[in-house]
């Protein structure tokens, strides 16, 4: 490639990325996102692949038949529960969601792959993306002349409620932030610290952007409020711990550090307690609150929707997105596992983790080989602790379903899988006995 085609990518890539944190295009009674748009280019790409024009990594072909699949029993779902509710078929709108997500992980698996642009040139502008995006939920949350058009700019639902929020002290306003709700945005800013602490650990390079993201990833988790982002952000420290252990079989020194930080955290966090701190009270309160009505809410969500599987074929196709937008009942299950038991059955639960389990083992089979390839492993790290982060940000709130900001995890995994295929695709170069890909 030439200097000019370089660029070329590069601008683009920085675009992309751009377009993943504007608020949502209102079209008709719809809210879509903006990166929405650029669906035709997945399409494109996935038609070239599957015709055969372009060579693929052998990873994507399994991953390529879990998502068709997944695609089809949503389909198959919204069969079965709109013929037995309204007698008639409705299409799932809902599938969009699911086949946009893919088409963004297979598109920049093969943009990488291909090696248009370099692993660190990703990073970097991941970071400046990132570092933009949590900057605005924290000038939503502080005063100043502009707060109020950025909590204009990103709405949830009726924006005249979180202006009325805006008169409350700061302890008490619920930062919605990019993601234009607060729970997503805990998420999302629990994705963004694992991103950014993966390149300060094992990328020598980008520190002080690594260091904003870190700190502006806090202060989102923080003031939005989000239980869920609270646990996962817990459990992604926890992991990233384990895998430092992992990589360098070495536990003596990342005990100490895990238990130092542990210890300061929870001295720091006790003290503010005891000083009547406002946003350590706050967090406490919702806290036990969660804990004194038995998960609240979600405790209700989940055995309604559990109620209202009643045969056989319920539990294997589900009820539907359709069942439950269109029907009489009103009702919605912000656990995921749950809401796609209920929704797709236990075929779709199937799928659904079947995808999740095999990228999963993918990235663990393939940090320690690249150890001594720093922007691999970092992309690899941060794609596995991420996805399983979001799995147990799920049990709070949607990862598959969340549609404001939920395609970053799929962009940093195609990314990730990607460059670390290049890379087993330049060894063949000098060992030619060695098959990593195939020809479709």
């Amino acid at each position: 490639m030439n200097d000019y085609t370089i660029n070329l990518n590069k601008v683009t890539l920085f675009f992309v990325l751009f377009l993943s944190i504007l608020p949502f295009l209102n079209i008709g009674s719809f809210g879509v996102p903006v990166l929405y748009l650029l669906t035709p280019i997945g399409m494109f790409v996935l038609l070239i692949l599957l015709l055969g024009k372009i060579a693929i990594p052998y990873v994507l072909k399994p991953i390529l038949i879990i998502c068709g699949m997944i695609v089809l029993e949503v389909f198959l779902s919204a069969f079965y529960g709109s013929i037995s509710a309204f007698g008639t078929f409705k299409f799932p709108t809902d599938s969009i969601q699911y086949i946009v997500r893919f088409l963004f992980l297979i598109s920049f698996l093969i943009i990488f792959y291909k090696n248009k642009i370099g692993a660190k040139v990703f990073i970097k502008y991941f970071l400046i993306i990132a570092n933009v995006g949590m900057l605005i939920g924290v000038l939503q949350w502080i005063p100043w002349a502009g707060r109020l058009f950025l909590v204009e700019m990103y709405p949830f639902t009726k924006v005249d409620i979180q202006l009325s929020h805006l008169d409350r002290s700061l302890h008490a306003i619920r930062v919605h932030g990019i993601a234009q709700f607060a729970t997503a945005n805990g998420g999302l800013a629990t994705f963004f610290f694992i991103f950014a602490y993966s390149v300060y650990k094992y990328l020598n390079q980008y520190k002080l952007l690594s260091i904003s993201l870190i700190l502006l990833s806090i202060l989102n988790i923080v003031t939005s409020q989000a239980r869920a982002g609270m646990l996962a952000l817990v459990f992604a420290v926890i992991l990233l711990y384990l895998i430092d252990v992992y990589i360098y079989k070495k536990s003596f020194k990342p005990t100490i550090y895990f238990s130092v930080l542990i210890i300061v955290v929870y001295a720091f966090g006790y003290s503010l307690y005891q000083a009547g701190n406002e946003f350590v009270e706050t967090i406490v309160f919702r806290w036990t609150e969660l804990f004194k009505t038995n998960g609240g809410e979600r405790t209700d969500q989940i055995e309604y929707g559990i109620s209202l599987l009643d045969s056989p074929m319920d539990y294997l196709f589900g009820l539907s997105k359709v069942f439950q937008s269109q029907g009489d009942l009103n009702f919605f299950i912000e656990v995921e596992p749950v809401n796609i038991l209920v929704l797709y059955g236990g075929l779709g639960f199937f799928l659904q983790y079947s995808l999740i389990l095999f990228i999963s083992m993918y990235f663990l089979k393939n940090i320690k080989k690249n150890i001594n390839n720093k922007e691999v492993l970092v992309l690899i790290i941060a794609s596995l602790v991420g996805l399983l982060s979001y799995q147990v940000f799920s049990t709070g709130y949607y990862f598959y379903r969340e549609i404001r900001v939920g395609l970053f995890p799929w962009i940093l995994m195609g990314v990730a899988i990607g460059v670390n295929e290049m890379y087993k695709k330049e060894e063949i170069s000098a060992n030619p006995k060695k098959v990593f890909y195939f020809k479709s």
